[in-house]
């Protein structure tokens, strides 16, 4: 539960889950759609290379000790 405090983790599942609806998109669309087909492959590869790093950054890490 305490994953869902951490602000990263909610934004790395959520722009995965938006670049895993994109790249579906635009892999399963008439080729005749051209341009936007290019623009949402592209923002999906951002947007889960974006999810990536943000779900690395909330792993949890050990504390350092206080002295």
């Amino acid at each position: 539960m305490n994953k869902f405090l951490d602000l990263r983790f909610v934004i790395g599942i959520f722009f995965l889950v938006v670049g895993v609806l994109l790249l579906l998109h635009s892999l399963f669309t008439v080729p005749e759609a051209g341009f936007s087909k290019t623009v949402n492959l592209w923002c999906s590869i951002f947007f889960i290379a974006f999810s990536v790093i943000m779900l690395l950054l909330s792993k949890d890490r050990k504390p350092k000790d206080k002295l």
